[in-house]
């Protein structure tokens, strides 16, 4: 009979430690997720950095361009 409990309680540990195991691959699968949205998030913003940058430069540029066409125009008139 003792040996009956004490199998019992061996094959009860193991469903239990079998669940939390389930339980942990869950926990770091999220985790994972999780961190590989982190790290899709800063590559976006990144991206976003670069375009804003980008677009940033140009309307400089085109400004650049206005004035000088401005100044010719005046220099013209004058």
């Amino acid at each position: 009979m003792n040996e009956l409990t004490q199998e019992r309680s061996h094959t009860n540990a193991g469903i239990v430690k079998s669940a939390l195991t389930g339980q942990q691959i869950a926990n770091n699968m999220n985790e994972l997720t999780q961190e590989r949205s982190h790290t899709n998030a800063g590559i976006v913003k990144s991206s976003l950095a670069v375009h804003q940058l980008a677009s940033d430069m140009k309307e400089c540029t085109q400004g650049t361009a206005f004035l000088e066409r401005t100044s010719m125009i005046r220099r013209a008139f004058n």
